[in-house]
């Protein structure tokens, strides 16, 4: 799926705050769910990670290899890929770029996340259709 006309993040946030939410999970207000691992360059890769949200702006992420360790990512390192998500899904920017010139630590699992969430991104249809209309 291509991303053609791209929500605000804040939009983009509310909505995937809001598709968690509605995760089920071993808690009231725990939400987890089995994400794969992904890359625009490799697709899906082998291995998959827990994802768990409790509310708010940040969601934690777990894995085999991390020992179970749950790694807490703000909306803030999100914002950060999110602005670059065309050009990554373009092939325009790489992976590389984001960790280590962006500095965004967890692309590991941010970049899997958006990619499944890539649907959210989307402006509704009838603000495309308002757009053509301009």
């Amino acid at each position: 799926m291509e991303v053609e006309a791209m929500v605000p993040f804040d939009a983009f946030w509310e909505r995937l705050k809001d598709q968690l939410s509605s995760l089920p999970g071993p808690e009231p207000g725990v939400h987890v769910r089995t994400v794969r691992k992904w890359s625009q360059y490799s697709g899906y890769l082998g291995g998959k990670f827990a994802l768990l949200y409790r509310g708010g702006n940040v969601i934690e992420c777990e894995t085999a290899t991390t020992d179970k360790v749950r790694t807490g990512i703000s909306a803030v390192e999100f914002r950060k890929v999110y602005q670059v998500w065309e050009d990554y899904r373009k092939g325009r920017v790489g992976r590389s770029h984001i960790m280590h010139d962006m500095g965004v630590q967890n692309a590991t699992w941010i970049i899997p996340i958006l990619y499944e969430y890539e649907s959210l991104m989307n402006r509704e249809e009838a603000a495309k259709r308002r757009s053509r209309c301009v």
